[in-house]
């Protein structure tokens, strides 16, 4: 799932800002001319933070351990105007991951919310507006996930979009028009037969294409399935293997909507054309943290992607999704500024290569043993329900 302390803003000069909470400090890294991403330090003692853009201003909510929450805007990423929008003494906004919609005379928020006397979870909307807080409504029941609670997205201008779990097993999507507050019915998307660990979701022009991962005890699946107005295309299973499967992500590539996942920690993907037409799939070449993690993408005119890879080992440096990228025979999605290969770095790379086969293997191998054991629990049984057939038919003969 998305990591909720990293976020990645695409500027209008086409770089990409990297955003980042560490030990309750809010980063902001922005590339320079030479590829570095130089660290500055947006505010202290924050405990979670949203990250949008609109007009010209980008904006950042954040709530601090005592309770405050400042809502700050910058044209620059530089120069950062704070304001605080509730004062100290409110505990609610601690570690609350919200989604936000400003507008010019209005601020909408949607935010997650835990009972502790139930256990439940409530997804909740308030309204910002002439300086002051509405009463908060109550939109939904949701089970959080394990990095982002929910997602939200925009849609236009009074149009928004929530993901969210509302079963174990089920992802749904709401649509609610922010003035006159107005929320639609609730549509589920993603239903499984086992537990929904991740998924991603582009639209893209009249389609919404969706790629999410299901576990259950012997097996771990990649699934693709195609939206298109009100109907939902078939599931087509991509990828099963008894091996870990994470960080699922859908983007568009050129003019080929790309579904990409990592399988045992190594990069696979496969090209999809209307949403019907599946390739094969094929594994990544391209360079690949050892530590990566999903963050949020925001702020790209034409959406390509709604989220994006990062390097925990490299200051979360992100992947790069260019125009210029070059053709789907040659990806080279991650890192496209690495500066050229040394022996030394040639040599670790060999060492990854066979370490990654190595354990590509050995998932195989888990595999056939997952298999073999469940073949025999089935004829196991198979042959209890004989015997109580037997049995019952046994006790009920005169």
């Amino acid at each position: 799932m998305q990591n909720p302390n990293v976020k990645y803003l695409k500027t209008p000069q086409g770089d990409i800002a990297v955003f980042s909470l560490e030990h309750n400090r809010l980063w902001c890294r922005r590339q320079t001319s030479d590829g570095r991403y130089t660290p500055f330090c947006i505010a202290e003692g924050v405990s979670a933070f949203s990250l949008c853009q609109y007009e010209s201003y980008t904006y950042l909510l954040y709530p601090t351990t005592d309770g405050r929450l400042i809502l700050s805007a910058s044209s620059d990423l530089m120069q950062w105007e704070p304001r605080p929008l509730w004062q100290a003494g409110d505990k609610r906004w601690q570690n609350t991951y919200c989604f936000m919609a400003p507008q010019k005379d209005a601020f909408h928020l949607f935010y997650g919310v835990s009972q502790p006397q139930s256990g439940n979870h409530v997804l909740e909307y308030a309204l910002f507006q002439k300086g002051q807080w509405q009463p908060p409504y109550q939109i939904d029941h949701f089970l959080p996930l394990p990095g982002a609670p929910f997602l939200g997205r925009r849609l236009g201008e009074n149009h928004v979009i929530l993901y969210y779990r509302s079963h174990r097993s089920t992802i749904s999507a709401r649509e609610i028009l922010l003035s006159p507050f107005t929320m639609g019915s609730l549509s589920p998307l993603i239903q499984t037969g086992g537990t929904c660990t991740d998924f991603s979701i582009l639209e893209d022009n009249q389609q919404m294409h969706i790629l999410y991962l299901s576990r259950n005890l012997f097996r771990n699946q990649v699934v693709y399935r195609c939206k298109q107005g009100s109907a939902v295309g078939r599931p087509f299973v991509l990828w099963e293997s008894g091996s870990a499967c994470d960080h699922c992500l859908v983007y568009r590539q050129q003019d080929k909507i790309v579904l990409f996942w990592c399988a045992n920690g190594l990069p696979m993907r496969c090209i999809c054309e209307n949403g019907t037409s599946i390739g094969p799939v094929e594994r990544c070449t391209f360079p690949f943290p050892l530590q990566s993690l999903k963050g949020e993408f925001i702020g790209a005119s034409d959406p390509f992607a709604a989220e994006a890879i990062g390097d925990r080992q490299n200051n979360f440096h992100p992947a790069i999704f260019s125009e210029n990228t070059p053709s789907l025979s040659q990806p080279q999605l991650y890192a496209a500024s690495t500066p050229a290969p040394s022996p030394v770095r040639e040599e670790e790379n060999n060492e990854l290569e066979e370490l990654r086969a190595l354990l590509s293997q050995r998932s195989e191998e888990i595999s056939a043993v997952n298999a073999k054991w469940k073949a025999q629990v089935d004829a196991l049984q198979e042959k209890l329900a004989a015997y109580e057939n037997a049995e019952s038919t046994e006790n009920n003969t005169p």
